[in-house]
C-alpha cells in the first residue's frame, strides 16, 4: 500500500475517515453562504423567477429526512444512497428480463418478491408495491433522484472531514 492509502478502494478510504454526523453536515451547510457556489450542490440550488435563491424540492426533502436521524453519519447516508440506486438498477434489469420472457404482469410482483429481498419489495407496504407495479419507471426514477441528492450531501460531509485531515496535516497530504 502506498502512503495515504491510495491503493485502498474508495469506500474503504471513506470509511477510514473520522465519522461525520448528519448534525455536523447540517451545521456545515448553514455556514456556506451560497450553496449555488458549492460544486456538488450547485445543480440543486438556483434562483427563481424573481431572482430569489431557490432550492430544488428534492434537496429540502432529503435534508428533512436526514434531520430525522441527526446521530446518523454521512458514511451511512452514502451507503444508503448507493444501496437505493443499486436496488433500483437491479429491479429495472430484472423487470426488463421478466417482461421480455413474457411473464404476465400479475405474476411479476410475486416473482420479484421471491427472487431477492434486497430488491426492496418484500419490506415495503403492499400499497407501495402496487404503486410501483403501476409505474415502476417513475417510482424508481424518483427513488434514484433522492438517492443521488443524499449521495451528494454525504460526499460533501465526508469531503469536509478529509479536508480537515489534509489541512491539519499540512502540505504533502494526498486526496
Amino acid at each position: 500500500m502506498t502512503a495515504g492509502g491510495a491503493d485502498l478502494p474508495l469506500l474503504e478510504r471513506l470509511a477510514g475517515l473520522p465519522p461525520v454526523s448528519v448534525s455536523e453536515l447540517m451545521a456545515l451547510l448553514q455556514r456556506i453562504p451560497d450553496l449555488s457556489k458549492e460544486p456538488l450542490l450547485a445543480g440543486l440550488v438556483g434562483v427563481d423567477e424573481q431572482g430569489e435563491p431557490a432550492a430544488h424540492p428534492l434537496l429540502g426533502l432529503v435534508l428533512e429526512h436526514l434531520k430525522e436521524r441527526p446521530e446518523g453519519t454521512c458514511y451511512a447516508a452514502l451507503l444508503e444512497a448507493l444501496t437505493g440506486v443499486w436496488n433500483a438498477a437491479v429491479r429495472g434489469a430484472v423487470v426488463a428480463r421478466l417482461r421480455a420472457s413474457g411473464l404476465p404482469a400479475d405474476d411479476l410482483l410475486l416473482r420479484l418478491q421471491a427472487l431477492s429481498p434486497t430488491l426492496g419489495l418484500q419490506s415495503e407496504p403492499r400499497e407501495w408495491a402496487r404503486q410501483w407495479m403501476a409505474d415502476p419507471i417513475a417510482q424508481d426514477a424518483q427513488l434514484v433522484q433522492q438517492c443521488l441528492v443524499r449521495l451528494l450531501l454525504a460526499v460533501r460531509g465526508l469531503a469536509e472531514s478529509r479536508a480537515r485531515l489534509l489541512t491539519d496535516r499540512g502540505p504533502g497530504g494526498s486526496a
